[in-house]
């Protein structure tokens, strides 16, 4: 090949090469999701985190407005959820027994990276005594979380809060902990799917009030209408695993 030849393929090679690396770039970036992408998933999964009855049994649940300004702010969640259920069929301490149940959900994974239970109750100056895996069956759903137990005395008194808590992350299911969140945050497919927390708080003088049976059974009763708010909050796992949200 003469240098005039030579010259003149490589004046033509050097445009086709930017056309197919331009053509790579787009393909790429095809294939990269947006936060826009899940929008339709969030209304879905916060409609399923309304839909969650105020009476479950003998139980009857109340709004709570405990949510700090301060968390809401550093969640920026989809939906935060708060209630108190009471126990309308029975009386302990001469009070009906009540828990609180807490469920948030974020857009981003990211921003619940910072709120479980290990880093939220030790702030407000409770002791962490107790962190330990549970496994609890509800229906055919099995749920891997952990029992916190918290102590703050004051004033003489003793208050212990135990908490059962677990996470709902698209693309892992139900995870244990904060780690499955953290992966989840690493993942530039999957972090804007955000995740989902669950805590069931008991609340009491001692930790005898409520023996962990006792708590196990509030626990599984209002969990079983909670079931399909789970799945919800997880079937979009084939659309994730396709890269294109359901």
């Amino acid at each position: 090949m003469t240098s005039r030849a030579r010259k003149f393929a490589t004046v033509m090679i050097s445009p086709m090469l930017s056309a197919c690396l331009l053509a790579g770039i787009v393909a790429e970036n095809r294939r990269y999701l947006k936060p826009e992408d899940f929008e339709l998933y969030h209304v879905r999964a916060k409609a399923a985190i309304e839909s969650l009855p105020l009476m479950i049994g003998s139980w009857v649940g109340a709004e709570n407005d405990d949510v700090p300004r301060e968390a809401q702010i550093l969640l920026k969640p989809n939906k935060i959820l708060s209630r108190r259920y009471s126990d309308t069929s029975v009386e302990s301490l001469n009070r009906p027994r009540s828990v609180s149940l807490l469920i948030v959900q974020c857009k981003l994974a990211s921003d619940m990276v910072g709120h479980f239970p290990p880093i939220c109750y030790p702030s407000q100056g409770m002791e962490k005594i107790l962190d330990e895996k549970r496994d609890w069956q509800v229906g055919t759903l099995k749920i891997t979380g952990k029992e916190y137990q918290f102590r703050l005395t004051k004033d003489g008194q003793t208050q212990v809060s135990t908490v059962y808590n677990f996470l709902v992350v698209p693309g892992r299911g139900i995870v244990r902990d904060i780690k499955g969140v953290e992966q989840a945050a690493e993942d530039y497919q999957q972090r804007y799917y955000g995740a989902a927390q669950f805590q069931v708080v008991f609340q009491g003088l001692s930790s005898d009030e409520l023996t962990r049976e006792s708590r196990d059974e509030i626990f599984l009763t209002l969990m079983e209408p909670a079931v399909p708010v789970i799945r919800q909050l997880d079937e979009t796992l084939t659309g994730l695993k396709s890269g294109a949200p359901q």
